[in-house]
């Protein structure tokens, strides 16, 4: 089970380099269902591990990370993730919080799977739009520990017209921020974890997160994503029908 564990810390470090997002789509099923931790527990592991290896990343592409976009969305989403993991996240039953959780996996899964994005979208800022999708990633980040990367890069593309390269790099960044606001939100309350799991959890997060950056440059996008999204979509309806 051990060995099992660390593969899937790597397979959550794999999907955050390759897509920008969908990491906690893997762990915190995986920390609830199969670890049995509580569902504000796996939330704060995967607001801490998530968000230093997005933070990490970050600093590496500040260059070319679209700043503006990411600060319109920040302003947005950051005090939802606070607010929805300070007061909704204790005022909602775990049942509840993981079927939410489920019906967000399978809306990324199909999303992914049906939803084309061209390289650049071509339309001009739609600053409405990306509010919205703003306060909507903040708060279910800060209901469940979920960065919402996968749904940050396509809002991005769609509302403010940046190239797919660009989206994922600046979805990393806003994921980084996202995670240190909901983070707050979990420490005020004391939500506690294991310390020696969170280091080793975090370390191999960062292997898978440095080997998929090696293996992205090799592999066709939209393959990966197709075969992506199919992974969610068992996920999505495991945590749906589990009792």
């Amino acid at each position: 089970m051990f060995v099992v564990t660390l593969s899937i810390f790597v397979v959550v470090g794999l999907a955050l380099a390759l897509f920008g997002g969908g990491g906690a789509i893997i762990l915190i099923p995986y920390l609830t269902q199969v670890l049995d931790y509580r569902v504000d527990q796996a939330a704060l592991i995967s607001l801490i591990t998530i968000g230093i290896n997005t933070g990490l990343q970050t600093v590496q592409d500040r260059k070319t990370v679209a700043w503006k976009p990411a600060v319109i969305f920040s302003i947005s989403s950051l005090p939802a993730a606070y607010l929805s993991a300070q007061f909704l996240a204790p005022m909602t039953s775990d049942s509840i919080r993981m079927t939410l959780f489920g019906i967000f996996t399978l809306s990324v899964a199909l999303t992914m799977l049906f939803r084309k994005v061209e390289e650049k979208s071509g339309r001009p800022a739609n600053l409405a739009g990306l509010v919205i999708a703003a306060m909507t990633t903040g708060i279910i980040c800060g209901l469940v520990g979920v960065g919402g990367g996968i749904f940050i890069a396509p809002a991005l593309i769609v509302f403010y017209g940046l190239t797919i390269k660009q989206s994922i790099k600046t979805s990393l960044a806003i994921v980084a921020l996202q995670s240190v606001a909901a983070l707050g939100g979990y420490v005020n309350r004391g939500v506690t974890i294991e310390w020696p799991f969170l280091i080793y959890t975090l370390a191999f997060i960062a292997v898978g997160f440095t080997a998929g950056k090696k293996i992205k440059q090799y592999l066709p996008d939209q393959q990966l994503k197709r075969w992506f999204a199919i992974f969610l979509l068992a996920v999505g309806t495991w945590i749906l029908i589990k009792p």
